[in-house]
């Protein structure tokens, strides 16, 4: 009968349903993930008010990052092969856009917004390595060395009051002659903290190094980068026409920003002649 086959279609479809609702709830994680990352680059504004990227952007570079992604049939494997090629793909795209000054801190704030994600940072660390604390006129205990300013000896007493750097300020004193080394060093973000502190993270070993060295942050920043999201996001991508057309589309325009004396025109000319592609020339400024 015509009700009995209706009532059948209608168990395959409510069945069907609960079956794309349990796919799409797998795949929540990477949802949330990606939405966190679209905040991450909203802030650079604050860095230069030219960095500024809309939704439509950042929802074209996931979707071709799902077209790109590698496949499995294991829902695991799917999520990270996911994440893995947007991660590269954001990163990628955004450097082209980028002076070369703000790339390394673009990468930093991609660390920092997936561990702030994962629940991997401490606040307080995190904010003492952005300000060295807040002095409020407290008396110090003598600096056991000369070679320490007192602007950084305050900082160290108020890291030692952190939770995980207990006892770290009598480490100091006993050990500071291994730390004058450090301060000495041509590359104090090598270097590897005596006793205990040698397995402490890199976010805290860049907090005593802020304490000790802080003009060579720059390089301990990459470290920090490198241990968390991997080497790939310290190495902005070279200059390539075919990765750049390949990511643009026919409503998408390719912009180049020049700095005096870069002039890429034939560069452009010959890969479009090679592409048997027109090129609409329009000078923006």
């Amino acid at each position: 009968m015509v009700s009995d086959d209706i009532n059948k279609k209608q168990a395959i479809a409510e069945k069907t349903e609960i079956e794309i609702d349990e796919a799409r709830t797998g795949y929540k994680p990477v949802a949330m993930r990606t939405s966190g990352l679209f905040f991450c680059i909203s802030e650079l504004a604050n860095i230069d008010p030219m960095y500024q990227y809309s939704l439509d952007f950042f929802k074209g570079l996931f979707v071709t990052a799902i077209l790109n992604s590698e496949k499995s049939e294991d829902l695991g494997e799917r999520l990270h092969f996911l994440n893995e090629e947007f991660l590269e793909s954001l990163y990628r795209n955004i450097c082209r856009s980028l002076f070369e000054k703000d790339k390394l801190i673009f990468s930093a704030l991609l660390t920092i917004k997936l561990m702030e994600m994962a629940h991997e940072i401490d606040e307080h660390e995190f904010r003492f390595f952005l300000t060295g604390g807040v002095s409020l006129g407290e008396q110090l205990p003598v600096c056991p060395c000369d070679w320490m300013q007192e602007k950084q000896w305050g900082e160290l007493n108020r890291l030692s009051k952190l939770k995980h750097f207990d006892g770290f300020l009598e480490h100091f004193i006993s050990e500071h002659e291994t730390y004058k080394k450090m301060y000495d060093s041509q590359s104090p973000q090598d270097f590897v903290l005596p006793g205990k502190w040698a397995e402490i993270d890199k976010m805290q070993f860049m907090c005593i190094q802020r304490c000790i060295r802080p003009d060579l942050l720059v390089p301990a920043i990459s470290n920090f980068v490198i241990d968390k999201i991997g080497h790939y996001f310290i190495t902005p991508p070279a200059f390539d026409l075919g990765l750049i057309f390949k990511d643009s589309a026919p409503t998408v325009p390719l912009i180049f920003v020049l700095s005096p004396g870069a002039d890429p025109l034939n560069n452009l000319e010959k890969y479009a002649e090679s592409k048997k592609k027109a090129v609409m020339k329009v000078s923006l400024g």
